[in-house]
């Protein structure tokens, strides 16, 4: 449906000045380890979970645009930028350069790697359309919010379900496409890429931001999302 050249459209590996520690210091600030490594699989997980933390203060503000909640511009179009820059410009197209292209010659998910990136072009085309709404949320334009509610509904569903299949029917195949040297292989290429463009202060910072709409939008802690007792009547 929708297309694109993920390389060559952001110039995503060939970005100027970057440097700094490698991926294993970056998996260990933001873990708070000092002494493991990061695997390839390790290294995807915790991408993932940064994205669905963003993807859910995504969920959140459209909650609180369908109850006519003032949801502020910054937060709106802050929360949407983390998903462009990391989800879409970093995990996705590392995922693009590395991981996809491991599974070349193994046709049992040759379908299921074509869906992936048909929808990674879809989350770029969502991300693109909501930009504006994000922007201009605060002007309560009805029509605005009705589509806002709309396009962040598609991108999340459509995410939280492409990464589940990515964790349950992909990831746990790359030590068999790529046994030994060339899982490790593929780990420090990982690792050597997500640094240039994290730089040297790894994932922390954009969980930090992540941490702050949290907390603006009264989920900033695990048990906000805890059903309560009257929930349940």
């Amino acid at each position: 449906m929708f297309s694109k050249d993920f390389l060559s459209r952001r110039k995503f590996f060939v970005l100027a000045g970057a440097t700094g520690a490698s991926l294993l210091e970056g998996c260990s600030r933001s873990s708070r380890q000092t002494t493991s490594a990061c695997t390839a699989i390790e290294a995807l997980e915790l991408q993932h979970g940064v994205t669905r933390r963003v993807l859910a203060v995504m969920e959140n503000i459209k909650n609180g645009l369908n109850a006519q909640r003032d949801i502020a511009p910054e937060i709106a179009a802050g929360a949407l930028g983390i998903v462009s820059d990391f989800m879409i410009n970093c995990h996705q197209l590392m995922e693009e350069k590395f991981i996809f292209p491991v599974f070349a010659s193994y046709t049992k998910t040759a379908e299921l790697i074509g869906v992936l990136r048909q929808q990674h072009a879809v989350a770029y085309k969502l991300t693109d359309i909501l930009k504006p709404l994000c922007l201009d949320i605060a002007k309560k334009d009805q029509e605005n919010r009705r589509k806002a509610v709309n396009m962040i509904h598609l991108l999340t569903r459509m995410s939280f379900a492409h990464e589940s299949w990515e964790d349950t029917a992909l990831f746990p195949l790359l030590r068999v496409v790529a046994p030994g040297s060339a899982y490790e292989d593929l780990g420090s290429q990982f690792a050597r890429e997500q640094n240039q463009f994290l730089g040297r202060d790894g994932i922390e910072p954009t969980l930090q931001k992540i941490a702050r709409f949290e907390a603006n939008l009264g989920i900033g802690n695990l048990d906000a999302f805890t059903p309560k007792a009257q929930d349940f009547i």
